[in-house]
């Protein structure tokens, strides 16, 4: 008798909030393609893709209390309980610096990265079976900033929070509750963010842009019984960003000093 693989998930009932595109429907054909049953849900309509890819979709904008609600309770209908649940909806809008902030915009990735995601779990957490697994798509950038990007990175540091609240809340009920940190991820957000990706390729340890279907293995894992161990974990996938200085950032550094002049 052959010993079950613990990094399986064939058989498991997964729902992507958030997989209609970039890492949430990457990871959704990898986990499809690993034997689960995968119902993705968006804002945008991707019942044919979904349909085609073996998945299931289901419409909800987690900005809405009604549409999470209602999308849950679609989701009821079709599956007895929810093995994994993966939070990856949000947004990176730009919304200026200090002197020149664009409140409404601030407001709003707040509302969709960090509320969206507490609307999300606290309408989804009733499906969910006992030694279920919860993953949170967050981000380094909940620990290294860049000028303008701060409403982006204090929604994901107030995400790394809510993954060790969540985590001690759930325990008692044998729910895990993690989170994935991608770095430098090929996706839609892309076009959208600060527009200095070759700046933040510089800051990892060996200089990667990742596709987004490399980040499918990490969330597999903290979906199997291999990672029954971690909870209110932040699993960095960002190939060092933050760790440090990189050997070509200090390059770069070394062959741009700054002026002697400037010095104190």
């Amino acid at each position: 008798m052959t010993a079950a693989d613990p990094f399986s998930v064939a058989g498991r009932r997964i729902v992507i909030v958030g997989g209609t595109a970039g890492i949430g429907w990457a990871v959704a054909v990898h986990l499809t393609n690993a034997g689960a049953s995968v119902v993705i849900t968006g804002r945008r309509d991707a019942s044919g893709p979904a349909m085609q890819a073996g998945m299931t979709f289901v419409p909800m904008d987690v900005a809405s209390v009604p549409s999470v609600r209602d999308g849950f309770a679609a989701i009821a209908e079709q599956v007895a309980h929810i093995d994994c649940l993966v939070l990856n909806a949000g947004i990176d809008v730009h919304h200026g610096e200090i002197d020149d902030l664009d409140l409404a915009v601030f407001e709003q990735v707040f509302d969709v990265n960090t509320l969206g995601l507490a609307r999300a779990l606290a309408c989804g957490i009733g499906s969910m079976r006992a030694g279920g697994s919860v993953i949170i798509t967050s981000s380094p950038a909940g620990s290294v900033t860049t000028p303008g990007m701060a409403a982006y990175s204090a929604s994901k540091a107030a995400l790394d929070m809510l993954v060790r609240t969540w985590a001690l809340e759930l325990g008692q009920r044998q729910i895990r509750v993690n989170a994935v940190l991608p770095g430098l991820v090929e996706s839609e957000m892309d076009a959208g963010s600060t527009g200095e990706l070759e700046v933040i390729r510089r800051m990892t340890a060996n200089g990667v842009h990742r596709s987004a279907a490399d980040m499918g293995p990490v969330f597999q894992f903290l979906a199997s019984a291999a990672s029954a161990p971690l909870t209110g974990s932040l699993v960095g996938a960002h190939d060092g960003i933050g760790v440090g200085y990189s050997a070509e950032v200090m390059a770069h550094l070394a062959a741009d000093p700054p002026d002697a002049g400037t010095r104190s």
